[in-house]
């Protein structure tokens, strides 16, 4: 998946975006977290994204500074999995109960 980071990463600079971070996330999936104020981008970024087969995209919006935070995760298959598939899998319906998807509330301002 690292070639997909890549190609996210360079589609990304092709728009006006304020930072670009690349980090692991807890499961040990990688993660790339590109911040824009530039809604366009916002909905090109997970097109493409998803067009590449990254995993997962998830938007976040600060309404206070009108910015969107886009994050692309992938899998590292590099990383050997401790916990159990169920757990890790209960751990994430619970956190998509609490974390809010701009994108999938449908208001994307």
């Amino acid at each position: 998946m690292y070639a997909e980071r890549k190609k996210l990463i360079r589609y990304a600079l092709d728009f006006e975006i304020e930072n670009i971070n690349t980090y692991s996330g807890y499961k040990g999936d990688l993660i790339v977290k590109i911040t824009t104020k530039e809604k366009e981008a916002v909905i090109a970024i997970r097109k493409f994204a998803l067009s590449i087969g990254i995993k997962e995209v998830v938007i976040k919006q600060n309404s206070n500074i009108e910015q969107f935070e886009i994050f692309c995760v992938t899998s590292d298959e590099n990383v050997y999995d401790l916990k159990i598939k169920e757990l890790l899998d209960e751990v994430h319906a619970e956190h998509l109960k609490t974390s809010k998807d701009v994108w999938e509330e449908g208001r994307l301002d």
